[in-house]
C-alpha cells in the first residue's frame, strides 16, 4: 500500500514529467511566437491591376522580413474611394451621397474565387504565410440582380482560401450606394499560432462581441478609416479604451494616401496586444509603410498557464 507521502511525491514527479517530456509531434511543431505584419498603402479606384502589382510587392517585402501573417488594407485590390474623397462606388439604383461622383463596380468587383483571390493564394503558397485578400466581391447567385459586398479572404500557406468573409455593417455615409451587409457571420481559422478571426472597418463598433464565443487568439483587420479629428486620437486613444477588455491581439492595416489630402483617417495602422496595449504603429501618412510586431502564440501562453499550476 502505498502512503498519503509517497502518492503526494508520485503525483509531483508526473506532473514534472508531463511538463519537461516531449509534446507529441504536433504540439511539438507549434511555434511559440509569430512575426505578423500589417501593410499600410494607397489604392486607386478600379485601378485593380495596378494594386494588385503594388499589393504583390509589399507583401514580398514583408514576408522577406519574417512575417508569418500579412494584413492588407479595406478593398486594397480594387480600391475603396478616390484618394480625394470625390468617387465612390455606386450601383444603379442606389442612393449616393451628394459629395460623391458614382462610378460602376462591374466590370472592378470580383467573386470569390476570382482572377486577385487566385493570384493572392498563389503568393501564400510561395511564401508560406497566412495573407488578408480584401477587395469588392460580386456575388451572381441571383441572377437578375448582382450583390455587391465588402469582403476580406484569408489565404493559408498551402494557397488556400480558409475564410471568406462579408463586412457585416457597412459604413453607411459611402456604403450604401453599393455594399450589401455581409451574410455569411463571423470567419474563424484556427492557424498553428491561435485562432483568428476577420472584420473590416466600420464593424469595429459591434463585431468584438460578437467573436467573444470563438476564443480568438487575434483578429485581422483591414481599414479604411474617415475621421473628423486626428486619427491618433481613435488609434492611440479611442481603440484601446474599446479592446481594453477583450483577451486577443488586433492587426489593423489600415489605408494611406499618396499626398497630403483635405480630409482625416489615413495612416496610422497599429498592432495591438490583448486588452489593447500599441504593440506597433506606423507614424507615415503617406505612401507606403509596414509595421511588425512579434507576438506570443496560443501554444506559449498554454505553457505558462502549465508552468504557473505545477507544484
Amino acid at each position: 500500500m502505498i502512503s498519503f507521502k509517497r502518492r503526494i511525491s508520485l503525483s509531483v514527479i508526473l506532473t514534472a514529467l508531463a511538463i519537461i517530456l516531449p509534446l507529441t509531434a504536433s504540439e511539438a511543431e507549434k511555434p511559440t511566437s509569430v512575426k505578423v505584419a500589417a501593410i499600410q498603402c494607397s489604392s486607386d479606384l478600379g485601378a485593380v491591376e495596378k494594386n494588385r502589382t503594388k499589393l504583390s510587392s509589399l507583401v514580398d517585402e514583408a514576408a522577406a522580413k519574417g512575417a508569418k501573417i500579412v494584413v492588407l488594407p479595406e478593398t486594397a485590390i480594387t480600391g475603396y474611394l478616390s484618394q480625394d474623397l470625390k468617387v465612390n462606388w455606386q450601383v444603379k439604383g442606389r442612393p449616393i451621397e451628394s459629395c460623391f461622383t458614382g462610378k460602376d463596380p462591374a466590370g472592378f468587383a470580383e467573386t470569390i474565387p476570382g482572377p486577385s483571390s487566385r493570384l493572392f493564394c498563389e503568393q501564400a503558397k510561395r511564401l508560406g504565410i497566412y495573407l488578408t485578400i480584401p477587395l469588392l466581391e460580386v456575388d451572381h447567385s441571383d441572377k437578375s440582380t448582382p450583390r455587391y459586398f465588402n469582403t476580406v479572404c484569408l489565404a493559408s500557406p498551402e494557397g488556400k482560401i480558409v475564410a471568406h468573409y462579408r463586412k457585416l455593417t457597412p459604413w453607411p455615409h459611402p456604403e450604401k450606394s453599393w455594399a450589401t451587409a455581409g451574410d455569411r457571420g463571423v470567419a474563424v481559422y484556427e492557424t498553428e499560432y491561435g485562432k483568428v478571426g476577420l472584420a473590416i472597418c466600420f464593424d469595429i463598433h459591434s463585431i468584438l462581441e460578437k467573436y467573444q464565443p470563438h476564443d480568438l487568439w487575434a483578429l485581422l483587420y483591414p481599414i479604411a478609416w474617415v475621421d473628423f479629428n486626428h486619427p491618433a486620437e481613435w488609434f492611440w486613444h479611442g481603440l484601446p479604451a474599446k479592446l481594453e477588455r477583450f483577451p486577443h491581439y488586433v492587426i489593423g492595416a489600415n489605408w494611406s494616401v499618396d499626398v497630403k489630402q483635405s480630409w482625416r483617417g489615413y495612416g496610422f495602422s497599429t498592432i495591438y496586444a490583448p486588452g489593447g496595449k500599441v504593440l506597433s504603429s506606423s507614424h507615415s501618412l503617406y505612401s507606403s509603410d509596414i509595421i511588425y510586431a512579434d507576438l506570443r502564440t496560443v501554444k506559449a501562453n498554454a505553457e505558462d498557464r502549465d508552468l504557473k499550476q505545477a507544484p
